[in-house]
């Protein structure tokens, strides 16, 4: 009875219990390689370096390790893709600060206007510098100025280019043009047979003419006129919803 009474009286087994720092430990580490996995998303790996730095290890564990696990590098990884509309807009004005330095350069500053709009970027040239007077034959300059377009507008292969044609009130009777309908037109699609040219997908393209219908200054005076005999090149940069 004795012994039977001791064995009563003896303490229950306790239970191992876990550092209450340890949890915020754990927590910590995890965020940390969280935070390592992220910028190494987010870095340019060049492959060269990469196997260098692949075979030093292999020489100092040699032995040791059998192989050195391999990381596969691939294009997402090299250059990521283009997300998010912040990151679209500092794309924008990128592309916008370029096309002004080629108006610079060309001495076109008053002719071409770019501003970075909430959907892209919107290119307006004047057609002094894009067309002869009452023809869709480009000038020289502006055949400059659409290659530097070109190159953006690949630059983001899955974005849509639009090219609108725009004249004054004046009318135009000749046998290719009986109007400014057909002027309009006809200059917005010689521009975008050029975009082509210059690599840019055709199914990203798209012309419209709006003769004098949609101007930007009053027809009543020369300088008006002149803002309206314009084309308009508009690329979007943000993804439609």
């Amino acid at each position: 009875m004795a012994e039977e009474n001791l064995e009563e009286q003896k303490c229950p087994p306790c239970k191992q219990r876990i550092a209450a720092w340890m949890t915020s430990y754990s927590d910590l580490m995890a965020l940390l390689v969280c935070f390592f996995v992220l910028l190494f998303a987010l870095s340019t790996i060049d492959p060269g370096k990469f196997d260098l730095a692949a075979s030093s290890f292999q020489q100092a564990f040699n032995g040791v390790l059998t192989s050195l696990p391999t990381v596969p590098i691939h294009q997402e990884v090299i250059r990521p893709r283009l997300g998010g509309d912040a990151q679209n807009k500092r794309i924008a004005a990128d592309a916008a600060s370029r096309l002004r330095e080629v108006a610079a350069r060309e001495n076109l500053n008053e002719a071409i206007k770019v501003e970075v709009t909430e959907s892209g970027i919107a290119i307006r040239i004047s057609d002094r510098v894009s067309f002869e007077s009452g023809s869709d034959r480009l000038m020289t300059h502006f055949s400059e100025i659409l290659q530097e377009i070109a190159r953006i507008a690949n630059e983001m292969p899955d974005r849509e280019v639009r090219v609108e044609g725009h004249t004054d009130n004046v009318p135009i009777r000749t046998v290719r043009f009986p109007s400014n309908w057909e002027l309009s037109a006809a200059r917005a699609v010689a521009v975008i047979r050029h975009l082509q040219q210059d690599g840019v997908d055709p199914s990203r393209l798209s012309a419209v003419g709006y003769a004098e219908f949609r101007p930007v200054a009053s027809n009543a005076t020369e300088s008006g006129r002149r803002e309206n005999r314009r084309i308009e090149v508009y690329i979007e940069y943000l993804e439609k919803r």
